[in-house]
């Protein structure tokens, strides 16, 4: 096999320069050949894969921490266990009145006077 293709391949394509390499000269040159591309590769493979594991997957740490700013429930039971009795509604009046005090301070302390509104005229 390996001979007749030779001849088909030193025949027909004398214009390839490196001709003698395309078809091998026996089947253990084929097989070491073979070895090295499957090696190189599967090497490069592991190498990307340990590179993905170790810097695109976050540590339990981070998920963690993740999780408590993400969810006000999870971070309630961070912070006090299973003993609270934990109602949202009450916890979002407190927060809108909490914001409308903010608000209402930010307005005050924004606020121009008559004089200020008016270009001094009063």
């Amino acid at each position: 096999m390996f001979t007749f293709t030779r001849r088909l391949l030193n025949k027909n394509w004398r214009f390839l320069p490196n001709r003698e390499r395309i078809v091998f000269k026996n089947r253990k040159e084929a097989f070491f050949d073979f070895v090295k591309v499957s090696g190189a590769n599967l090497i490069w493979q592991i190498g990307l894969a340990v590179i993905v594991l170790e810097f695109a997957f976050p540590t339990p740490d981070i998920v963690y921490d993740i999780k408590r700013l993400i969810s006000p429930d999870f971070d309630l039971f961070c912070k006090s266990g299973n003993l609270v009795d934990f109602e949202m509604a009450f916890e979002n009046k407190f927060r809108s009145i909490r914001r409308e005090e903010v608000r209402s301070l930010e307005q005050y302390t924004n606020a121009k006077g008559p004089e200020a509104k008016f270009g001094g005229i009063i």
